[in-house]
């Protein structure tokens, strides 16, 4: 287990909780099919209910911010101040040779305090020649984060539309990773084409936190497949094809003979 200090998240949350009256932030990070680790950040202002002569600060709030994780931190950034929402999407992707490479790879981007969201984060894989098997376990607490920040030395009034915000706040935690079978999850977990997507609501006001807990069966090609009863199933599928396919080839073999033999025997008769 690892606990982490939380740095360059902060000027992200403070700023744009504080400016904004209404916020959402969703978190997403995992492993794709084709094993690329990522780390995206996607954050979303609602000014419609903002006083006009804030929107330049919103604005240059989202674009520095955007400007920095994209200079400093690697981050590939899409701005959108034009027209309202105003949102801005940051994403880190870092590509893999395979499952055990792409999860050091996203422990790397979970563990590096630089750019983490979360305080806490607990991973470990066991790699064998048919099948790996992970968990990841990770936490982040928004009111302990917003504590350590200098928000007590702001004016009341500042305080009170902070305090605004971060009731209002809403926000989503995302995990992706490959799975063939799932063995447990903290929340429901959508399982579509061998990928597990379980999406954790994020809270404004308390510690928000997950687990999850999967498989990867390989084939004999070592690609990811599904669980064992389907790869089972799978082998008697193509056992039986290759069956099938010996007998027609073998009928064929004899029909041909059988044509042969006949054409042999009429030829001596005459």
């Amino acid at each position: 287990m690892r606990k982490l200090r939380i740095d360059i998240c902060l000027p992200m949350l403070s700023l744009i909780v504080l400016l904004s009256a209404c916020t959402k932030i969703e978190i997403s990070t995992g492993i794709d099919a084709d094993f690329t680790a990522f780390l995206s950040y996607r954050i979303e202002l609602d000014v419609s209910d903002v006083d006009s002569r804030y929107h330049n600060a919103l604005q240059r709030a989202l674009n520095e911010i955007g400007w920095y994780y994209q200079e400093e931190l690697d981050f590939v950034a899409e701005l959108n101040i034009e027209t309202p929402p105003y949102t801005l999407t940051m994403t880190r992707r870092l590509q893999n040779n395979n499952l055990e490479q792409a999860f050091r790879s996203l422990e790397f981007l979970l563990t590096n305090e630089n750019i983490t969201p979360f305080m806490m984060v607990d991973m470990a894989f066991q790699n064998s020649e048919r099948q790996s098997r992970y968990i990841i376990n990770a936490s982040t607490d928004i009111p302990h984060i917003m504590s350590l920040s200098n928000a007590d030395e702001m004016s009341p009034a500042l305080q009170e539309q902070l305090n605004k915000a971060i009731e209002t706040g809403e926000g989503t935690i995302s995990l992706t990773m490959p799975v063939s079978e799932l063995v447990s999850s903290t929340h429901q977990a959508n399982i579509q084409n061998d990928q597990a997507v379980m999406v954790v609501p994020l809270s404004f006001t308390d510690r928000t936190e997950f687990e999850l807990t999967g498989t990867v069966n390989f084939l004999r090609d070592g690609t990811p497949g599904g669980s064992i009863n389907e790869i089972i199933q799978e082998q008697y599928r193509l056992r039986n094809t290759i069956f099938i396919a010996c007998i027609v080839v073998l009928g064929l073999i004899l029909i041909t003979l059988l044509i042969v033999f006949i054409k042999r025997n009429k030829r001596a008769d005459s």
